[in-house]
């Protein structure tokens, strides 16, 4: 009987993750050096929906260390996304971003972009490990 309890708890369980959103990043991220713009898409490939959250959107130089990052931000407030449905920034300008650390938005021919969806953790989801994308452009 004891077993029949833990393998129903065992699947009861795993219903009720199985039923939460998932954040992600949707590659590629759209970034225009010429008109210093950059846009990025969040997809919500879980099975829940997500509620309101910030996504942060960093530009670093290329090579940045970890501890000089971010070196301009730019933060936007996502009201939410259906399971299955994806968020959209829209062109967001390099000069909507925070200043710069040490860093020349307008000169940049290559960068480092770091997109945090859910960046301060508001979401519960069924996977928490792939809300950042990280990549040289």
């Amino acid at each position: 009987m004891k077993k029949y309890f833990i393998l129903l708890t065992a699947i009861s369980l795993s219903g009720l993750l199985g039923c939460r959103p998932n954040l992600a990043v949707r590659p590629p991220v759209k970034i225009d050096f010429t008109a210093k713009t950059i846009e990025v898409e969040v997809a919500n490939v879980g099975r829940g929906n997500a509620g309101a959250h910030l996504t942060y959107i960093e530009i670093n130089q290329v090579d940045a260390p970890a501890s000089a990052k971010p070196q301009s931000q730019y933060s936007a407030t996502v009201s939410g996304i259906s399971a299955g449905g994806s968020w959209n920034s829209g062109v967001i300008r390099f000069s909507d971003f925070s200043s710069p650390r040490g860093l020349n938005l307008n000169t940049l021919t290559t960068a480092n972009v770091v997109v945090r969806a859910d960046a301060k953790d508001d979401v519960k989801e069924s996977n928490e490990a792939d809300n950042i994308y990280d990549a040289n452009h």
